[in-house]
């Protein structure tokens, strides 16, 4: 979302336009919001913020019937239903990324004081034993574990795919780590999950992949140990957010791994609200983003490679006919949710134009191209990208680039 403030244009209903346009702007003014709970325990490309999310979380929930339940159909890593939980609304999480789901379960769980304090105590023990394994590496004649061989990988495909990622040192450290935690797992799985997330969470800072979203090589000097104390400070920030948001009686958080498209196979409660940010058509390709956590942690990921909505790698390929599934599977999930939604409901949309491959993609005239007469605008607040590259610039013209929140009520079904 835009960090620089540009033009706000609004429309709809009046008192509910405003209160969008300040949701678009708690993303500049927010140094709070999106350092509390668990949002900062792990990165997580085009992140809805935080501040955002809270302020459509009370808007929709405000008017939620009793009995109904909050779902973001494209959860991610777990914003909305972060923001849900801290407002003691249940609510349900869908995305077809596996490791999302892992992340967003992880970032929701509100158990026992004794289980988390467990979680915190394991991952500092795992975290000594392993720089005390570091010190002995450097003697003469030690012998280094096996690297893990994660079931239903190629064990020398994998190899060659994540050898070059990581010094010599920092490999050995993480392969103790997680294989700490897999011993851990049979007993505890979710103190497990936890830890396995602190893992991730500082696997590519260790690691010399450039960023999340840029898989440029790049040379880091990562002392010895320090694997390991970054992935127990990790562990402390998850618990300790994890404390702050273990407040309040609420049915614990789903989180499902599906297709956005099929909800209707996962027999879900009435769902009363929607906040949710879908995907942008052509920006992202969260499977290359991952890809180097998947092989590390043996995550299978083939659905999601072949069903990622909107992936840049689609339009790269083929704009033309990218285009056409990206429509159709926009009807297809928004039909979707329609179905899932009593009426009355409202659905929020936080959403952003976008250049997939040449073409200039106006998020909110597809998403309105999309919809059914079931579901009527209420109001919208659009906010302009300032900074732009020349052929952006170029192909979005005198209109601009923009990022959106929308708000949709489920209209009744028509009477037979």
């Amino acid at each position: 979302m835009p960090r620089a403030p540009g033009r706000i244009d609004i429309g709809g209903d009046r008192r509910i336009s405003e209160l969008l346009a300040e949701a678009l702007l708690e993303a500049v003014r927010d140094d709070v919001i999106a350092d509390s709970l668990t949002h900062p325990v792990h990165s997580y490309p085009a992140r809805l913020h935080p501040a955002t999310a809270r302020a459509l979380v009370e808007l929709v929930v405000d008017r939620m019937r009793d009995g109904t339940v909050l779902l973001d159909p494209f959860c991610g890593s777990g914003t909305t239903l972060v923001e849900a939980r801290a407002v003691n609304q249940p609510a349900i999480g869908i995305d077809l990324n596996p490791l999302a789901v892992r992340l967003a379960r992880v970032k929701t769980w509100t158990p026992s004081v004794p289980r988390r304090r467990n979680a915190r105590d394991a991952g500092m023990r795992i975290a000594a034993e392993v720089m005390a394994a570091g010190k002995d590496a450097r003697r003469s004649g030690f012998e280094a574990a096996p690297l893990r061989a994660p079931a239903g990988f190629d064990p020398n495909a994998r190899q060659r795919r994540i050898a070059k990622w990581f010094a010599p040192h920092v490999r050995r450290e993480l392969e103790a780590i997680a294989t700490a935690i897999e011993d851990l797992r049979p007993d505890d799985p979710d103190v497990a999950e936890v830890l396995t997330m602190a893992l991730s969470g500082v696997l590519y800072k260790v690691s010399s992949r450039k960023s999340d979203t840029d898989p440029t090589w790049v040379e880091r000097n990562i002392s010895r140990g320090a694997a390991a104390r970054w992935f127990r400070d990790r562990v402390s920030m998850i618990v300790a957010g994890l404390d702050d948001l273990s407040v309040g009686r609420v049915p614990a958080t789903i989180v499902h791994e599906a297709d956005a498209r099929d909800l209707a196979s996962l027999k879900l409660p009435p769902i009363g609200g929607v906040v949710t940010s879908p995907p942008y058509a052509g920006t992202y390709d969260y499977a290359d983003h991952h890809r180097l956590r998947f092989d590390f942690f043996g995550i299978r990921h083939r659905a999601f490679d072949d069903g990622e909505l909107g992936a840049r790698r689609g339009f790269s390929a083929n704009s033309v006919e990218a285009s056409r599934r990206w429509k159709e599977a926009q009807i297809a999930w928004l039909g979707a949710l329609t179905d899932a939604m009593v009426p009355g409901a409202w659905a929020a949309f936080v959403i952003g134009d976008s250049l997939a491959g040449t073409r200039a993609v106006a998020a909110d005239d597809d998403l309105r191209g999309a919809l059914d007469d079931r579901m009527a605008v209420v109001a919208w607040a659009s906010q302009q990208r300032p900074m732009l590259g020349a052929a952006e610039r170029q192909a979005f013209g005198e209109r601009g680039k923009r990022e959106h929140v929308i708000i949709v009520e489920r209209r009744p079904d028509p009477t037979p």
